[in-house]
């Protein structure tokens, strides 16, 4: 991972950039040129995973308080 706090949430605004540009645009099929993991259907979810844990690498707080938005039950 980068090393400095800015570095890291430039790389989390364009992995968010690059899902909103596919969700506007729809995913490659898989075969197609530039089709990557994304073309999975799996790969949306995957995908925010991976931007979540680089925003709780960022702000351990909100880690610890993300199970409480996921679960409105609290």
């Amino acid at each position: 991972m980068c090393s400095t706090p800015d570095a890291r949430i430039a790389l989390i605004g364009q992995a968010i950039d690059e899902l909103a540009e596919e969700t506007r645009s729809g995913p490659r099929r898989a075969g197609e040129p530039g089709a990557g993991p994304e073309s999975n259907p799996h790969g949306v979810g995957q995908r925010l995973t991976m931007i979540w844990a680089m925003i709780a690498e960022l702000d351990p707080g909100l880690a610890e308080r993300l199970p409480r938005y996921a679960d409105p039950t609290d």
